[in-house]
């Protein structure tokens, strides 16, 4: 019997017996053994590693979204304190208060409510809408939806320092509006001014919009209020 020939180093023989664990041997259809190839391995590690990810993407979206703190509105007007905007346009009617829609959905929450301001003329309505999305992310159709040409006149500017992105546009006829997006909640408030007059009466021809001047910062300050208020 003839062996397999020894390397001999500088310090003697060296062994031929590899590093590490030697290669599985499996049979082939003829009697004939190879061994296992490392790569066979390295793709069932892949292959393992692909499901787990999978499995954890599942699990994120059966989750849902992070809402960040927001919660469901069930008293929207009631949420909505709006101090500065009843400090300059007059006591808030009581009467208005409970003036909501409320509609909830798995996927999206809705609420809308209007409340009025002032005891004399002009007096004013505020409208205020939140959505709370709880599926689907708002983000990508929040600003076309927002900016749509819906009033010839209204040219919609953003606004910083107001959740994720905001827009606020006004005109020269008594009417104001600011929209924001944070995260899955997007909101609005929006400011009106109302004249009375009986049905033979003629609308006032120049009516006096200065009541207006200066409430977009006041529209500010009362939606990161309410913004707080709802992740409470």
């Amino acid at each position: 019997m003839i062996s397999e020939p020894e390397l001999v180093g500088e310090d003697g023989p060296v062994p031929s017996t590899p590093q590490g664990p030697a290669p599985a041997v499996e049979p082939g259809p003829h009697g004939e053994r190879w061994a296992r190839r490392p790569w066979l391995w390295a793709l069932g590690g892949a292959l393992v590693a692909s499901a787990l990810w999978a499995g954890g993407l599942y699990a994120y979206q059966a989750a849902g979204p992070d809402l960040g703190g927001y919660r469901t509105s069930d008293d929207l007007c009631g949420d909505a304190r709006l101090t500065a905007l009843g400090a300059a346009l007059g006591k808030r009617d009581p009467s208005t208060q409970g003036l909501d829609q409320h509609d909830v959905h798995e996927a999206l929450d809705q609420t809308r409510c209007s409340v009025m301001f002032g005891t004399a003329e002009p007096s004013f309505s505020v409208d205020l809408a939140y959505q709370l999305h709880k599926k689907t992310d708002p983000g990508p159709e929040f600003e076309p939806l927002t900016t749509a040409d819906s009033w010839e006149d209204w040219e919609w500017k953003p606004v910083a320092g107001v959740g994720e992105r905001a827009f606020f546009a006004q005109d020269d006829a008594g009417y104001a509006s600011l929209t924001v997006l944070d995260g899955q909640a997007v909101l609005s408030l929006t400011v009106s001014m109302q004249m009375e007059y009986g049905p033979e009466e003629e609308p006032p021809l120049e009516p006096d919009y200065s009541a207006m001047d200066g409430v977009k910062g006041l529209m500010v300050k009362d939606m990161k209020a309410l913004m707080a208020g709802l992740r409470t």
